[in-house]
């Protein structure tokens, strides 16, 4: 029995991007899309070729007043997958063949949904619909429990009357039973609505001449990554980054600064109004004395270059911080569980994030991360490698929870 559409307010204002992947139950996605709309949700839809012999792109494009790509190719420059995936609040997969499943488990990405799938780094909804042996099927299940562990969301699949007269479990989850799961999943993680949270992210670049500088190797994926998190959350979110390279993340205010006294300034600035701030830039420790304000010429010799201190921009937080939590970095070479502990006390700190950068696949411009949380509880958690985008969301879980005790 399908739910009532009672408790919807989380779609208000979401952005959602349907997937319809190709399965006689294609029919019902044209009622989900019409009821997520209802329900106040911005709503987009990709197919796959197949779902287009069930249902013709016309019908998404009628009801959304947008295109209902089924391919990468229908994008003049081939990036649709990348831009909707990063646009979308929820993905929704409604049918969910036992195919499109497959392939998001094991990242095969042949098709625009299956390659908008492994673009996806945001919250995903999967509604399963096939015949009954392809549900029970060993395979099935593995890929299931593989997307699980993921963090992806399933509702259904129902018993009931399947395709060629036959019945048992596979059945497409009604409609309003889809459109509930997903308010459901985008409530659970609407915990930081309302709050304001500044990161900081990126290296600092401190000058030497008009030209050099000491700065490090911090590209600041992992702090807009967080930024982005906390912005899906509900948080009102300021980025204060380093240069970098990435694009700005949507919803968020985002602060380009260059040295760490003008990332030390506009922190500062802000502090007052926070309720979070997550320090995750890496800031230069040492800065040239006395700058030259021309160019040095190398055959004037090799310049002897006195350093001096930066501001110590966590310390000074500590020691003003109020209300607010306050999550630092340790990016270390060694013993960084240690040095972690010690910053945490050191600095007053609420949570500690610990990394070894020299760990494969961990640290400075990769995309994944593998480090050690480290709360003023007394509690450590161990934070396997992964995306940054997922370790994002463990944090922002956890500062959640802080707030919530």
């Amino acid at each position: 029995m399908s739910q009532v559409l009672t408790d919807v307010g989380a779609l208000r204002g979401a952005r959602i991007l349907l997937g319809v992947t190709g399965g006689i139950a294609a029919y019902k996605a044209v009622e989900i899309c019409r009821l997520l709309q209802k329900a106040g949700a911005e709503v987009r839809v990709i197919m796959t070729k197949a779902a287009t012999r069930f249902v013709g792109q016309a019908t998404f494009a009628a009801i959304t007043h947008h295109p209902a790509p089924a391919d990468v190719f229908d994008d003049a420059d081939q990036t649709l997958h990348v831009r909707l995936a990063r646009w979308a609040d929820l993905m929704i997969v409604a049918p969910a063949t036992a195919n499109t499943i497959a392939k998001a488990a094991n990242g095969i990405a042949d098709d625009l949904v299956s390659s908008t799938l492994l673009m996806r780094a945001g919250r995903l909804l999967v509604a399963p619909a096939m015949h009954t042996e392809m549900w029970q099927h060993p395979a099935t299940q593995a890929n299931i429990a593989t997307l699980r562990e993921r963090g992806a969301a399933f509702v259904g699949p129902e018993e009931g009357e399947l395709s060629i007269g036959d019945e048992g479990i596979g059945r497409l989850a009604e409609p309003p039973d889809v459109v509930a799961a997903a308010a459901a999943l985008l409530a659970s993680r609407g915990d930081m609505t309302g709050l304001r949270v500044l990161v900081t992210a990126g290296g600092t670049q401190e000058p030497i001449d008009p030209i050099r500088f000491i700065g490090n190797r911090s590209s600041g994926k992992m702090g807009f990554a967080i930024a982005n998190e906390a912005a899906r959350r509900g948080a009102q979110v300021t980025l204060v980054t380093g240069p970098s390279a990435l694009a700005d993340p949507d919803r968020v205010t985002v602060v380009r600064v260059r040295t760490s006294q003008e990332m030390r300034n506009e922190v500062v600035a802000r502090f007052d109004d926070c309720d979070v701030v997550v320090k995750a830039a890496a800031v230069a420790d040492f800065r040239p004395a006395k700058p030259s304000d021309h160019k040095l010429k190398k055959d004037e010799g090799a310049p002897d270059i006195a350093l001096e201190r930066t501001p110590d921009i966590l310390a000074e937080l500590g020691l003003t911080k109020t209300h607010q939590i306050l999550v630092g970095f340790a990016a270390e070479t060694q013993d960084a569980v240690a040095y972690a502990r010690k910053k945490l006390a050191a600095k007053n700190l609420d949570m500690v994030v610990a990394n070894v950068v020299t760990e494969p696949g961990a640290g400075f411009e990769h995309d994944t991360n593998r480090a050690m949380l480290i709360a003023a509880d007394g509690s450590e958690e161990d934070l396997p490698l992964q995306s940054k985008a997922a370790m994002a969301a463990v944090i922002c879980d956890r500062i959640a929870v802080r707030l919530r005790s």
